[in-house]
C-alpha cells in the first residue's frame, strides 16, 4: 500500500530537521546521508517546489563535502526554469559555491549575484545574507578587499537575528578581510568574538574556521607559539568535519609555524602531507615549501 502524501511530508521534515541538526554540529557526512533522505521523501511525495529545495539542501553540502562538479547541472536548471525566486537563490548560491571550490571566481561571482537578485525578489533575508557573503567571498578572492568587506557588511545587517551560524560566519569573514587590509586590532577583535560566541553555542564548524583564521593573525604577526596552537585545533576540527579545503589550508598554515619555529623536519612532514593528500603529481614540493615563504600563496577564501 502507498503512504500517504502527508506521511512523505512528515518524513521530509524530520530527515531535514536531523539533517539540519547534524550539519550544526559540524556532522557533516552524517548530514548529507539525512539531506539525500528527505530528497527521497520529497520526490515519493511528487512535491515539485519541494523537490528542488531538497535537491537545493542536498546539492550544497555534497559541494562542500568535495562533490563539486555532479550537482551543478541539476541545480543550474533549478537556475534557469526561473521558477521560485527563494529556491532559485539557493541553487544560485550553491553553484557560486561551486565555482569558488574549483578557484573559478569570475563564475563563483556571477552566480553569487543572480542568488542576491533573486533573494531580493523573494525577500528573503536569510537568502539575501547567505548571497552577500557569497559575493563578498569571490570578491575577497579576487584580492577586491573594500567591495568584499561591504559585502560582508550588508550580509551582517540581513542575517535574522536566529541565525547565530550565519552571523558567526559573516563576523569571522569581515575580520578575515580585515587583516587582509592591515586592520589587525579590528580583525582580531571580530575573530575572537566569533570564536568565543561559537564556542558557548558549541559550533564547532564556525569554531574551525576561527582557529585557522587566527592561527593566519597569529603568523602575520609573528606570534608562532600562538599560531601553532589554533593552527593544531583548527585543522583537528577540520579533519573531523571533513572540510577538504580548510584541511588544506590548515596544512599550509601549520607547515609554515614549524617552518619558522625552526622545526624543519616537522614541517617537511607536514608539507608532504599536504603533498600526499592534494598534490600527489608533485613528488618534490615539500622540499620546496620548507625553503619558501608560504603566506602569500595563502587566501583562506580562496
Amino acid at each position: 500500500m502507498t503512504a500517504p502524501a502527508g506521511a512523505h511530508c512528515a518524513e521530509y521534515e524530520h530527515a531535514r530537521g536531523l539533517a539540519e541538526a547534524a550539519k550544526d554540529d559540524g556532522r557533516l557526512a552524517e548530514a548529507l546521508t539525512h539531506y539525500s533522505a528527505a530528497l527521497h521523501a520529497a520526490r515519493v511525495h511528487g512535491d515539485g517546489e519541494l523537490v528542488d529545495r531538497a535537491l537545493c539542501a542536498e546539492a550544497a553540502l555534497a559541494i562542500e563535502l568535495g562533490e563539486i562538479e555532479a550537482p551543478v547541472p541539476s541545480l543550474r536548471e533549478i537556475v534557469l526554469r526561473n521558477g521560485n525566486a527563494e529556491t532559485c537563490a539557493l541553487a544560485a548560491r550553491a553553484i557560486a559555491r561551486a565555482y569558488e571550490l574549483k578557484k573559478d571566481y569570475r563564475k563563483s561571482l556571477f552566480y553569487a549575484r543572480v542568488a542576491r537578485d533573486r533573494a531580493e525578489q523573494a525577500k528573503s533575508a536569510e537568502r539575501l545574507a547567505a548571497a552577500n557573503n557569497q559575493v563578498g567571498n569571490a570578491l575577497l578572492a579576487q584580492c577586491v578587499f573594500e567591495e568584499a568587506a561591504e559585502s560582508y557588511r550588508c550580509a551582517l545587517r540581513t542575517i535574522p537575528a536566529e541565525r547565530t551560524e550565519w552571523r558567526l560566519i559573516c563576523t569571522a569573514n569581515l575580520g578575515y578581510c580585515d587583516l587582509l587590509q592591515g586592520k589587525l586590532r579590528s580583525g582580531l577583535r571580530r575573530i575572537y568574538s566569533t570564536l568565543r560566541e561559537a564556542r558557548r553555542q558549541g559550533l564547532r564548524r564556525v569554531e574551525m574556521i576561527a582557529r585557522i583564521d587566527l592561527c593566519y593573525a597569529h603568523l602575520e604577526m609573528r606570534r608562532y607559539r600562538d599560531a601553532e596552537r589554533y593552527g593544531a585545533r583548527g585543522l583537528a576540527l577540520a579533519e573531523e568535519i571533513g572540510e577538504v579545503d580548510l584541511i588544506k589550508n590548515a596544512l599550509y598554515l601549520s607547515g609554515q609555524v614549524a617552518v619558522l619555529l625552526d622545526d624543519e623536519p616537522r614541517g617537511r612532514e607536514i608539507f608532504a602531507e599536504l603533498q600526499r593528500r592534494f598534490y600527489p603529481g608533485q613528488p618534490f614540493l615539500a622540499d620546496l615549501l620548507v625553503n619558501v615563504d608560504v603566506r602569500p600563496l595563502i587566501n583562506l577564501r580562496a
